[in-house]
């Protein structure tokens, strides 16, 4: 069998088994579910031709040019690759035969638990599926999740053990310390680096169920409030995790949590006053825990970040003065009274402490902080990692290895550099020919620092796939770019994928603070950039960012490839963004005015206006039930067009004139949809019809023009317009009294409707708050048309509503993909002052909801009512 054979195997066939590979629900024959995966023996043989290829690479002569060190990156990555590879397979072939899980050690433990086999080794199994592209993998670390979440579910909604003897949980009663120790680290070590490198919804789903769960047994009494543990390492790992998590999803819960570990740590049981200060993995997670707590105060809690301020500044201060070794490494612990070192050797966890330091300074540049963590690493170059106290074994090396790299990707320094690409090569020489080092969950850490060597070559860029025998490596170049050179022994074809803020754009993180378990980011792409792309010397192409996240690349055996990327300025965006200085509520209302004429002009919609028919409207019979009376009228929209929309009243019908809503379905939806009390939109529209509204709905998911000379958001909102029209014409309707309220693509044409009709009272755009960069990718693009991105950003739309009231509504299940809490937070920022200009700060409200990407009923229903029915 060739390596180009081996190659197709891997990344051309769909993974055999006797049923579908299901990842989002349970087996119903474990055995028949499981994928096959490749033998050893052909990673064996993969091995084998990698060696002889680079053998013959490194007779060739020596090419001394401006391509040298992305070349000579490129040999190292490739040995990641192949030892990455070889680990999988590895534990792959000692995977359960029935479930597919793998076993806690293999001397005998042959059961999976969630705190070591989900934490420390199937998450790097899963990143090297994630990294690589290889189907086989990725088919295997999505059915090992399935299983998991399956085969160990307790009533507490907390992962329990598995014995592979017995397939099934422990006899014994898993305590409730004992679940939530596992959770914990679960998430902060397995699906946190998981969901950071891949934002794949299915990890981002499992977090946060997890932390949802151990939120509900926060039992522990303590002045700062119950909370989920008295265990210091478990609340280290739930510090980063319930922080991160109130950037990734918005809900406020987490928040509370983190900041109540907080104030536990730094007010009421300070780390200062305990007897031994750890400084090594097991202890030392809290350090790096109240820094994210911290950096999350910085922007939601100021008052309590300045309560934290001295006593974390203190705990830093400590550990700079008596915790750092004369090696540049840290002691495993300390006494924080005396500042006697209290542990036996080094921390092999230097880096997670020195991390806090380095957040910490990025949060507050004018401490000495980051000095203190550049200063280590310019030291550890001396380090033996073998022959020191504390660091011995595969594992201890990794951890070590992780802390540097985690921390070159702050500081540039050359000999730190050369030491881990020195004490890597040991690391990658422990591996048995098997593909197993130590034979415990441990292995997996050295995939993650494998990793993370590999990508600090390629300054983050990945293949798909990324074969054994491709050679990538990258160098950053003076001007801000990256040049990279690929070579593979036999013919290639797939993507290079550039890397992007990871940080921002899947985390929703507002700076790329140091972290645990973190993917650090050496070059990355902006989606929305311009950049230059050059190969092989050949005529530059001129590219938008987000072709970077897949840049088709093939080929011939032994070709080598040189690509310089290089980020382009491109032209200012003339974004008509409403200026809050020296801003009054006439210079608001001008810019309102202006923006609404050329808004109108790009939609063309402007010259309806000049010439707006009669409605003519046409009903059909009248359908009344369950307190509602319904009927279809047809009415002429332009001159040349007639709609048909859907009419529903109170029945009986209340005396008088009545508040009216225009009720806007999204996507895939139909004039109908509003009205489905089983469909996300919760039929809020008859539901507003039975508490005494008139509402209107029509269709406007339409993907095509029809008519000359338009567009198709202009039609959408014109057909909008023209059901305003229609209520205002009628004798029961209060024309002061107007509103309207959608979800999704109805939650953007409620944001059009109110921007750009004054008519309308009251606005309920539900999710759809976000930025126009959220947008650009996996959305349809019907909402884009020519000049908008280059004049607004949606909050500069929704801008156009103030004073009248607008309620936004998000929930905290929506990917972090879409139309998430975090970023509906940002955009609400930008909303803000012209409300508060305006003299309406409290006409503006985000609703957040436990939902998903559905319409909160109740809460449209009370929004209405406040303003339309008074």
């Amino acid at each position: 069998m060739t390596l180009a054979g081996f190659a197709l195997t891997r990344a051309g066939r769909r993974p055999e088994s006797d049923g579908d590979v299901d990842a989002s629900g349970p087996a119903h024959s474990q055995d028949a579910r499981r994928p096959r995966r490749p033998t050893v023996p052909d990673m064996l043989l993969v091995s084998a031709l990698v060696v002889a290829a680079s053998s013959t690479a490194q007779s060739e002569p020596a090419r001394d040019d401006a391509w040298s060190e992305a070349r000579a990156r490129g040999e190292l990555s490739q040995r990641a690759v192949l030892f990455c590879l070889r680990y999988a397979d590895g534990w792959l072939a000692h995977a359960d035969p029935t479930t597919g899980l793998l076993p806690r050690t293999l001397t005998g433990e042959a059961y999976w638990n969630a705190k070591d086999c989900a934490a420390d080794n199937y998450p790097f199994l899963a990143i090297t599926a994630h990294v690589t592209g290889l189907p086989h993998l990725l088919a295997t670390s999505a059915h090992i999740l399935a299983q998991e979440r399956r085969l160990t579910a307790t009533p507490l909604g907390l992962p329990d053990d598995f014995v592979f003897a017995d397939q099934a949980r422990p006899a014994r009663t898993p305590s409730r310390d004992e679940l939530v120790f596992g959770a914990a680290e679960y998430v902060k070590d397995g699906l946190l680096p998981l969901l950071e490198w891949t934002g794949d919804e299915a990890y981002r789903t499992r977090s946060v169920e997890l932390l949802r769960a151990i939120v509900t047994q926060a039992a522990v009494a303590s002045p700062a409030g119950s909370l989920p543990s008295d265990n210091l390492e478990v609340n280290g790992d739930l510090l980063q995790a319930f922080s991160r998590a109130a950037w990734l999803t918005g809900d406020a819960a987490f928040a509370t949590m983190a900041f109540r570990l907080g104030d536990h740590y730094l007010l009421h049981e300070p780390l200062l006053a305990a007897k031994a200060l750890p400084l090594r993995d097991h202890g030392c997670e809290v350090i790096g825990g109240l820094t994210e707590a911290y950096v999350l105060a910085a922007h939601r809690d100021p008052e309590r970040r300045a309560r934290w301020r001295p006593p974390l500044h203190a705990l830093l201060d400590v550990i700079a003065a008596h915790g750092v070794r004369d090696d540049g490494l840290l002691h495993e612990a300390i006494d924080p009274k005396t500042g006697r070192p209290t542990g036996g050797g080094a921390s092999d966890g230097w880096g997670y402490v020195l991390d806090a330091f380095v957040a910490v300074g990025a949060l507050e540049p004018e401490t000495p902080y980051a000095d203190v963590a550049r200063r280590c690493l310019a030291r550890v170059a001396g380090v033996d990692i073998a022959h020191t106290p504390g660091l011995g074994g595969a594992d201890g090396a990794a951890d070590t290895l992780e802390g540097a790299i985690n921390l070159l990707a702050r500081f540039d320094d050359r000999p730190a550099r050369a030491w881990v690409d020195r004490e890597m090569d040991r690391l990658l020489g422990m591996q048995r020919a098997d593909g197993i080092l130590e034979a415990w969950y441990g292995d997996g850490n050295s995939a993650r620092t494998a990793w993370m060597w590999a990508l600090m070559q390629t300054c983050g860029i990945h293949a798909r796939p990324w074969r054994p025998d491709l050679a990538l490596g990258a160098e950053a170049t003076a001007d801000g770019g990256v040049r990279v050179v690929l070579r593979a022994e036999f013919a290639w074809e797939g993507e290079l994928r550039f890397d992007r803020p990871r940080h921002r754009d899947l985390m929703h993180l507002p700076l790329d603070y140091a972290r645990i378990n973190q993917w650090p980011q050496w070059f990355t792409v902006d989606t929305a950039g311009a950049y230059a792309v050059a190969r092989n010397g050949t005529p530059t192409q001129h590219v938008a960012g987000a072709t970077l996240l897949g840049w088709p690349l093939s080929l011939r055996p032994k070709e080598e490839v040189r690509l310089e990327v290089r980020a382009e300025t491109p032209p200012p965006r003339r974004r008509a963004r409403f200026a809050v200085a020296d801003a009054d509520a006439d210079t608001a209302t001008r810019w309102q005015q202006r923006l609404r004429a050329q808004l109108l002009g790009l939609l063309r919609v402007d010259t309806l206006l000049d010439s707006v028919p009669p409605l003519a409207p046409e009903a059909a019979p009248a359908r009344d039930g369950g307190g509602v009376t319904q009927q279809d009228v047809e009415f002429q929209s332009t001159p040349g067009r007639r709609v048909v929309a859907t009419l529903s009243t109170p029945s009986p019908r209340p005396p008088g004139r009545l508040p009216a809503v225009v009720c806007i379905h999204g996507h895939g939806g139909t004039r109908a949809s509003v009205a489905d009390p089983e469909s996300a939109y919760r039929g809020f529209a008859t539901m507003l019809a039975r508490r005494g509204f008139v509402t209107i709905a029509c269709d406007v998911g339409q993907h095509e023009v029809r008519e000359p000379g338009r567009t198709l958001m202009g039609e959408r909102l014109w057909d909008l317009r023209r059901c305003v029209d229609l209520l205002a014409s009628r004798d029961d309707v209060d024309p002061e009294r107007i509103g309207c309220a959608g979800l999704s693509l109805g939650g953007e044409m409620a944001m059009w409707l109110g921007a750009l009709d004054t008519r309308i009272a009251a606005v309920a755009s539900c999710g759809f708050l976000t930025t126009m960069d959220q947008m650009e990718q996996g959305h349809c693009r019907c909402w884009d048309f020519d000049g908008l991105r280059q004049l607004v950003d949606w909050p500069d739309v929704y801008a156009l509503i103030a004073p009248r009231p607008l309620q936004c509504q998000n929930g905290t299940q929506e990917s972090a993909k879409d139309f998430c809490v975090p970023l509906a937070r940002v955009a609400l920022r930008e909303i803000a002052p012209a409300y508060r200009v305006l003299g309406a700060p409290d006409a503006l409200s985000l609703h957040v909801h436990r939902g998903g990407h559905v319409v909160d009923a109740p809460a449209l229903l009370a929004f209405c009512e406040r303003w339309l029915l008074r």
